[in-house]
């Protein structure tokens, strides 16, 4: 066994200790984190059960984004329907978003309601409803969304607006839009902004937009970098 194990055991059973000492939601969340980073997926589930019975509704919040997380979403999507019925507020409504998230991740069209209930407190919600409305024949109201959620200054919405933009040939907009989601934090849309500097023969700009992309750990960007180089 490495130092590194040896570590990771010490930390694992002072979580355990502090968990059994406490009992409560914050210990119960730091053992149930380090025995999923350990690979350890069932125990902390476990621990996350022992939480809900206890009466710390967060066993199942963090039980449910644990499957979500191990790709388990029916699993995922059952707890956190669960959870929502003791959840008050902005937590429900959040919850209920995050259950839309995942039902539209799932190609469930039960998603829709659940994405409406949640718009206002899951941050995901808005451009999750409006990539469903597209679908749906309803691209006006989920292009409205999105311009609203840009209104109001949302990240998320940034990108799938810009996208769209470009789609409708509107490329000034789509590049300031591409480039107001980076500098707000999404790393992701310089790709897209390259894709789009590079279609109207700006190459420079966009071979350094790409190295942006890269460098902000877009995959897709990394692995054209990388061909690129071989």
């Amino acid at each position: 066994m490495g130092e590194r194990d040896g570590e990771q055991d010490a930390d694992l059973r002072a979580f355990r200790d502090a968990w059994l000492r406490e009992q409560d939601g914050p210990s119960g969340r730091r053992y149930a984190e380090a025995l999923d980073a350990a690979g350890r997926l069932g125990e902390a589930v476990e621990v996350c059960e022992r939480m809900w019975e206890l009466g710390y509704v967060a066993g199942y919040t963090d039980a449910a984004w644990l499957e979500h997380d191990a790709g388990r979403l029916p699993e995922a999507i059952a707890r956190m329907q669960e959870a929502i019925a003791y959840l008050e507020g902005e937590d429900r409504r959040s919850a209920a978003g995050i259950v839309g998230s995942w039902l539209w991740e799932a190609g469930d069209g039960a998603a829709e309601g659940w994405l409406r209930a949640g718009l206002a407190d899951h941050p995901e919600a808005r451009p999750d409803l409006a990539a469903l409305l597209a679908a749906t024949d309803r691209g006006d109201e989920g292009e409205r969304l999105l311009e609203e959620g840009v209104a109001a200054g949302a990240v998320l919405c940034m990108l799938p607006l810009a996208n769209l933009r470009d789609e409708q040939g509107r490329g000034g907009e789509a590049e300031a839009l591409y480039r107001r989601a980076f500098a707000a934090g999404d790393a992701y849309s310089a790709w897209n902004l390259a894709l789009l500097l590079e279609r109207q023969g700006r190459t420079a700009e966009a071979a350094d937009w790409r190295w942006r992309a890269a460098q902000g750990g877009d995959e897709v960007a990394i692995r054209a970098l990388t061909d690129g180089l071989g």
